[in-house]
């Protein structure tokens, strides 16, 4: 299949009902294109595309992939958050899983139901998080908690202690709990993620997630 997308290679039937995804009681005039008439087919979609461009890093900004399995995922998960799994893209360093992770959120910014995202990695997150004098870390935890999209990049990266098995129970349990979708990436195996970040953990990443793995070379280093 041809990419004429900008996407990756994807179906165009499935690019075509990814675009026309709507949220509950949202109202769009799907007669007008035009990105300046407010509620118009064209409007909601330059909403959601300045939205990406704004929260997408430069390197990413164009990502795009050719995996099935993610272009389905993004249609579940645009169609129906609470009953659509997470993702878990795994595998070894420099294998195209953090672009991966951004083609999918450019991928979920092309419907008309509004989109918002929390992106970091997992030493972001903990640097956040870290009790700090003025600022607000509960605040902080709220916003990597409650987002309605989470991707999370090198899960299982930091080093283990009991601070940050606690924090990142918390994030991966108020998701689990709440029905609220994340995207993972890791370099280790899913049977190693217990001893990375606690039985607790592991077990509802378990049970939450689509595991997809990234295989291939560094591409870093083949550059």
């Amino acid at each position: 299949m041809t990419d004429t997308t900008g996407f990756g290679a994807i179906d165009p039937s499935l690019l075509e009902r990814i675009r026309k995804i709507m949220g509950p009681c949202q109202w769009v005039d799907w007669d007008e294109h035009d990105p300046k008439t407010p509620q118009s087919y064209g409007w909601w979609i330059a909403q959601n595309r300045e939205y990406a461009e704004k929260n997408i890093p430069r390197r990413y900004a164009s990502a795009s992939t050719d995996l099935t399995e993610i272009h389905e995922w993004v249609y579940a998960v645009r169609s129906d958050p609470e009953s659509a799994t997470s993702l878990l893209l795994g595998g070894p360093t420099g294998t195209g899983k953090t672009h991966a992770a951004f083609a999918a959120l450019r991928l979920c910014a092309e419907t008309l139901r509004p989109v918002r995202w929390k992106a970091a990695s997992t030493a972001a997150l903990l640097g956040d998080l870290r009790p700090s004098a003025g600022r607000d870390s509960e605040a902080l935890m709220k916003q990597y908690c409650a987002d309605p999209l989470l991707f999370l990049d090198d899960l299982g990266a930091a080093k283990s202690s009991d601070w940050t098995e606690e924090i990142l129970y918390r994030v991966v349990d108020y998701r689990y709990s709440n029905c609220l979708p994340c995207i993972f990436a890791t370099n280790f195996e899913p049977a190693e993620l217990a001893g990375r970040l606690g039985d607790r953990t592991a077990s509802r990443l378990a049970e939450m997630c689509q595991v997809l793995a990234i295989e291939g070379n560094d591409r870093r280093r083949a550059r």
